[in-house]
């Protein structure tokens, strides 16, 4: 028995029907997770104590490394296992730079996304990006398509888990070009959790569309499924590198694997449903009455429908 497969944009009417916004998710939806993984996150490891060593006097990573305090303080009262506390201001420069890259390392480790985590990480790629280290990977057809999608009208977004200044910095110093012009703003935890249909909610808000006339895509589903239930539509993106969806969110989704597959083709109503969140069965009456006029001048049936 075959794997379902994929319900396809490429089969669909275009996604873009109805959508003023669209909302843009960056790792393994826009940039490849192995540039996340395998380049922005070691580059903190390896240069977070120089960075620090470098800029401790800065007002900026002062209100940063407070704000690690802060979070490891509570932490602790809440007896989060490992949490890496950060001496107060008065300790040593010394004491207080070893205790944020301890901090930061552990957190790091178990994958966090804290806010207070992506601020540093931000202000130590920020470096990075500026002085060419670094430059933002995309994959090849986004920044066409960005640029298109913005040439014709669409309000372009970015939410993601990195703190607004690393999305900015991104884009900026992208593989392909300065692309920041083409945002029209960018959210990032302060906003909410990506997993929680209030976040979507608010974004809604502050774009200042109906959410039915917004577009998320990402490559997590429980993402898609928290900004469908908030109201926005959404698709799924499958990127080399991702995890591997389930039968059941292939199905339930419009999925793409380019950003140019958004115009889709003209004649499946279903994936336009899936995509705008709707998972029932179409209706059968424009099916039969097209059956009904397949039939040939002699009665027979046209060997010509697709499967």
């Amino acid at each position: 028995m075959m794997a379902p497969q994929k319900r396809s944009a490429e089969e669909a009417e275009s996604l873009l029907v109805g959508v003023r916004c669209i909302v843009f998710d960056i790792e393994g939806t826009t940039t490849p997770i192995s540039f996340v993984k395998d380049t922005l996150y070691p580059y903190v490891r390896n240069n977070i104590e120089d960075y620090l060593n470098k800029n401790f006097e800065n007002a900026d990573l002062q209100k940063a490394i407070a704000a690690l305090r802060d979070q490891a303080a509570k932490e602790k009262e809440e007896k989060v296992e490992g949490v890496v506390e950060i001496p107060s201001g008065d300790a040593s420069k010394e004491d207080v730079v070893k205790a944020v890259c301890d901090n930061v390392r552990w957190q790091m480790d178990g994958d966090r996304k804290t806010t207070e985590l992506k601020a540093l990480q931000g202000m130590i790629w920020n470096d990075a990006y500026e002085s060419t280290e670094i430059k933002g990977e995309l994959f090849e057809d986004v920044g066409p398509m960005l640029k298109m999608l913005a040439e014709e009208g669409f309000q372009l977004y970015v939410y993601s888990s990195g703190s607004i200044e690393s999305q900015k910095l991104l884009f900026t110093y992208s593989s392909q070009g300065d692309l920041s012009d083409v945002f029209a703003g960018y959210f990032d935890t302060t906003t909410g959790s990506k997993n929680e249909s209030a976040s979507y909610k608010k974004i809604a808000t502050e774009i200042g569309n109906e959410p039915k006339d917004i577009l998320f895509l990402t490559d997590i589903p429980q993402e898609a499924e928290a900004a469908v239930s908030a109201g926005l539509r959404s698709a799924l993106v499958i990127r080399p590198g991702n995890a591997e969806l389930t039968d059941e969110h292939l199905q339930n989704f419009a999925c793409i694997e380019r950003f140019d597959e958004l115009y889709g083709d003209e004649d499946d109503e279903d994936d336009i449903k899936r995509f705008a969140g709707d998972n029932g069965e179409a209706e059968d009456d424009e099916d039969e009455e097209e059956e009904g006029d397949e039939e040939d001048d002699d009665g027979e049936e046209d060997d010509g429908e697709d499967a």
